[in-house]
């Protein structure tokens, strides 16, 4: 009997061993809240296995749709040096760079190339906001993070870490308008007529002139980021007309129309400038001359690749960092970056083309001189987040 009632109890303990086991853990018939989330969970569950396979470090692919100017080239060097630092504290195991000449075929067999190769994200600068489907598609079905960098493009299941081009250009258009008290003739030399970037920011533009019906813009003319080109519309415009109080004009264009002026040596009204160190240097050499210089820095490639990092370390971005989709605005999947400086020779924080912004900070001339100082003139006052700013966009 007594062999017996151990028996019993043996069999007793051992019924109930395996329940201990597991813990707080759903048994086999508790519902699975995300099973009927058309995949969601086996998604869910790629990413974590993802996560816990590269305890020695991510792979990150990057594409930069163009490498034809300087500014391109900072940025994608502004990659390169923040990769290595990553991949030195074993954060990255390896981090590959594709630069395409704008050629979209040549883009997409460099992403599908490095989707081949097995990275954990790509972060993609596209040669068109229209030509990733097929790509995108193909990175989401393995699981791959993509993350749209600098240039929009909107894609369902992706992120976009991007430059405020509507900041950038609504600040130099609110500093004119401000500067000439709400009266005046002006002009306008835009960017590359049909580019996305350009189309923002006329529209910025035209919506902040809108509230000063005092000023008359006389003509806007492109002048495609090119110096040269701008230098041939305002010397039109100098034959044209016979008063300007102000020129709007986008970014690398400025020392173009300081050439046209000199030309002709008639004296320099109001304009926005550039965020090349030549042109900021030109600029402190005039001590009549009014200017404003709002960078559109190559540093979101540290950007986006912090935050890149960041999820794909299981990080959550808030809701309210989300903004719409330039491209798409029913998508809000756009993590918007706003130029890091604004440069006048006040250097005032407070000033009302500050307003909205975040992150920004406000230089005089001679700071901005100075942090260019050993750099080579075609290099651009650039600056990325810092690693405590970077977090205030996470959960």
């Amino acid at each position: 009997m007594r062999v017996k009632g151990l028996a019993i109890l043996l069999a007793v303990l051992l019924s109930v061993i395996p329940l201990g086991g597991c813990g707080g853990s759903k048994t086999a018939t508790e519902p699975n809240e995300k099973a009927e989330t058309g995949g969601t969970a086996q998604n869910d569950k790629k990413e974590a296995d993802n996560k816990e396979q590269k305890k020695d470090g991510f792979v990150i692919g990057f594409a930069n749709g163009y490498i034809g100017n300087t500014w391109r080239a900072q940025f994608v060097e502004n990659f390169e040096n923040a990769a290595k630092k990553y991949k030195e504290e074993g954060i990255l195991k390896d981090f590959q760079v594709a630069n395409s000449n704008a050629d979209v075929t040549q883009q997409l067999n460099q992403l599908n190339s490095m989707i081949n190769s097995g990275v954990d994200a790509l972060m993609i600068d596209p040669v068109s906001a229209t030509s990733l489907s097929s790509v995108v598609a193909k990175a989401k079905q393995k699981g791959i993070l993509v993350v749209i960098t600098n240039d929009p493009a909107a894609y369902e299941g992706t992120y976009a870490v991007i430059g405020n081009n509507d900041a950038f250009w609504r600040i130099q258009a609110k500093w004119i308008a401000e500067k000439l008290e709400g009266k005046g003739d002006i002009v306008q030399i835009t960017g590359l007529a049909g580019n996305t970037a350009d189309t923002l920011r006329v529209e910025a533009a035209k919506d902040v002139l809108s509230e000063y019906p005092g000023i008359k813009v006389l003509a806007s003319v492109p002048g495609g980021w090119s110096q040269s080109e701008a230098q041939k519309v305002m010397s039109t415009f100098l034959s044209t007309y016979n008063k300007i109080d102000g020129i709007l004009m986008q970014d690398v264009m400025a020392e173009g129309v300081l050439r046209a002026y000199e030309n002709v040596g008639k004296e320099l009204p109001l304009m926005t400038g550039d965020y090349t160190f030549s042109f900021l240097r030109a600029w402190k050499d005039k001590p009549e001359m009014e200017s404003i210089g709002v960078p559109y820095a190559p540093g979101i490639a540290v950007d986006a690749l912090r935050i890149t990092i960041g999820l794909l370390q299981g990080k959550e971005i808030k809701e309210d960092t989300y903004q719409p989709n330039p491209l798409n605005p029913s998508l809000k999947n756009a993590v918007m970056i706003d130029p890091p400086y604004v440069v006048t020779k006040e250097g005032k924080q407070d000033a009302p083309w500050m307003e909205g912004l975040h992150f920004t900070k406000a230089i005089t001339l001679d700071e901005a001189v100075k942090l260019g100082e050993g750099k080579a003139s075609t290099a651009a006052l650039d600056a990325s987040l810092t690693d405590e700013q970077i977090s205030t966009f996470f959960k």
